[in-house]
């Protein structure tokens, strides 16, 4: 007798499936169905992408140096905590409406807003010798239009937040400096009050022209006070009109950016040939000969004048129709130039009067250069005279402490005010534009495929493959139990070791026979009315659990 497990053969297992097919054919066609009711909510995405390039500047390397790779990626991740923020992309999910059904759920807008961040892709783009030339915004969405909408909006955004943090940190820098100005300013002039009392204090122990030079000294001090108000004076002027080319800058970039939106929605508009008067009345007279035409061949022939009249005429409307809508470029390209030509009149106006105010700063220039040749014409005089003054005994050792603490004190203004002087001009190079930008090189594109569209395959072959692994799971529940009771021929003679030489067949009667056929039908029935019912419950199972919208 062998009691070892006999191993089953293809043919064993083919019995198996072939006994158990049902257990196998109506988990498959269950899951499946369900599966493929559920992809009729399936969420496809489109995704959009906009390319945003790093512009060198538009002046001098020495005047404005570029960012490194290093600084431009801690530029990008600053930026980008403040344009993917919780707060920027709330206000997105409410000025779009995005994300309705969880809206809908109940779901906080902060929630929604992590949600997004999700579906927000920020790649840099490294060209020759790996370094960082610019980066990509991809956003995906369920809505192919408000996909390329959310992303133009980042972009906006990347570029804005860069402007301002540009703006802001040479404002900053320019402000601290000026604070720092001004206390060694304050400084100097108590150094050289102290000088002037002490020379006032010793003016009896002075030669006789001394009190002369003092004089001139002091008309010095005071031509170089006045100076230095009207040169003040002007920066404060200059100031004004450059504050007047950056409205203008701002206006003309507004023009350009409203130029190109009202250009869109014109084109957009003059392409749908569905929403013009024409269109409607050809529609309608197309409509009434087609019923004219129906009604005529009811009554006569194909060859009636009548019915090929009608057909001639409904053939007419056609060509009309498709003249209307050859005309569609025609339409495009005036509309487009129309809006081109308003956009270029209001930059070109604008630019005018940008180029007077850039006119007037340069006047200014020149009169600060004229006041700055009088500043060191005035200061090279004031040298003078102190050299002499200094040449007095009496005077001279008491002077020289006085001296050395205003030469430092000097030094220190002299070199904050280079620092305030390229402050300076770091915030007129943001202001104008002129320093390192972020600028969109490919605008939003508008998605025509969704990018999960192969999920849909995927996901239904996955509902079959999980039908058919439920089926196995069942035949292999009710057959596990056979595998060790003998039940054929072959496991007798593999059990026992005896060879059989006659097998005997259930002896039943014709009702015997009769009610098995029944129960088995039966059970087939009642196999088909589960499966039937589970298909909803599965599909219904799967839309509330939102499991495709995951995956998706």
């Amino acid at each position: 007798m062998n009691l070892a497990f006999r191993k089953r053969t293809p043919g064993d297992i083919l019995g198996i499936l072939k006994r158990r097919a049902w257990l196998l054919i109506l988990p498959t066609v269950a899951v499946a169905l369900a599966v493929a009711i559920s992809l009729q909510d399936f969420p496809e995405k489109y995704k959009s992408t906009s390319f945003l390039t790093l512009t060198p500047p538009s002046i001098s390397e020495k005047v404005a140096p570029s960012l490194t790779d290093e600084n431009l990626s801690n530029r990008l991740q600053s930026i980008g905590s403040a344009v993917l923020s919780r707060s920027s992309l709330s206000e997105l999910v409410e000025q779009y409406g995005l994300y309705p059904r969880d809206i809908a759920a109940g779901m906080p807008v902060g929630d929604i807003a992590e949600k997004m961040k999700g579906d927000i892709l920020v790649e840099p783009e490294r060209g020759e010798g790996q370094q960082v030339v610019g980066f990509r915004i991809s956003y995906e969405y369920t809505d192919p239009v408000t996909a390329q909408k959310v992303t133009a909006e980042l972009a906006n955004r990347y570029i804005a937040s860069q402007l301002s943090a540009s703006q802001e940190s040479a404002e900053t820098t320019k402000e601290f400096i000026d604070t720092q100005l001004e206390q060694a300013k304050a400084s100097l002039d108590a150094l050289e009050q102290q000088r002037l009392q002490i020379m006032a204090s010793n003016i009896e122990t002075l030669p006789e022209s001394s009190q002369g030079l003092i004089a001139q000294l002091q008309g010095l001090r005071q031509r170089e006070q006045t100076i230095y108000k009207e040169k003040e004076t002007l920066m404060m002027e200059r100031g004004r009109v450059f504050e007047n080319v950056r409205a203008l800058n701002s206006q003309i970039r507004l023009v350009e950016n409203f130029g190109q939106k009202e250009t869109q929605d014109a084109v957009v508009q003059a392409t749908r040939i569905e929403d013009t008067p024409a269109y409607a009345e050809l529609i309608t007279r197309r409509t009434e000969v087609a019923a004219k035409l129906e009604n005529l061949k009811k009554q006569f022939r194909e060859r009636h004048p009548d019915v090929v009249q009608a057909q001639i005429e409904l053939s007419k409307v056609n060509d009309e129709i498709e003249k209307l809508a050859r005309t569609t470029d025609s339409r495009v390209k005036q509309v487009n130039d129309a809006a081109n030509r308003r956009a270029e009149l209001q930059k070109s106006s604008l630019e005018i009067e940008r180029e007077k105010a850039e006119g007037q700063i340069r006047q200014i220039d020149v009169q600060m250069q004229a006041k700055d040749l009088e500043i060191r014409q005035n200061s090279a005089q004031i040298v003078q005279l102190e050299s002499r003054i200094n040449l007095i005994p009496n005077v001279k050792v008491a002077l020289e402490g006085v001296n050395n603490q205003y030469a430092s004190a000097k030094a220190n203004y002299d070199e904050l005010l280079r620092k305030f002087n390229t402050a300076q001009q770091q915030v007129e190079r943001e202001s104008n534009d002129q320093g390192e930008t972020i600028q969109i090189v490919d605008a939003a594109n508008l998605p025509e495929t969704p990018e999960n569209a192969s999920k849909k395959t995927f996901l239904l072959f996955g509902g079959i493959g999980a039908g058919l692994f439920f089926g196995l799971a069942l035949t292999a529940f009710y057959e596990f139990p056979r595998l060790f009771r003998i039940n054929s021929v072959v496991d007798a003679e593999y059990y026992t070791g005896l060879p059989v030489w006659a097998a005997i067949p259930p002896l039943l009667t014709e009702g015997e026979v009769v009610q098995a056929r029944r129960r088995t039908l039966f059970l087939r029935a009642g196999g088909i009315a589960i499966a039937a019912a589970a298909v909803p419950v599965l599909a219904l199972a799967i839309s509330a659990t939102r499991l495709f919208e995951l995956i998706g």
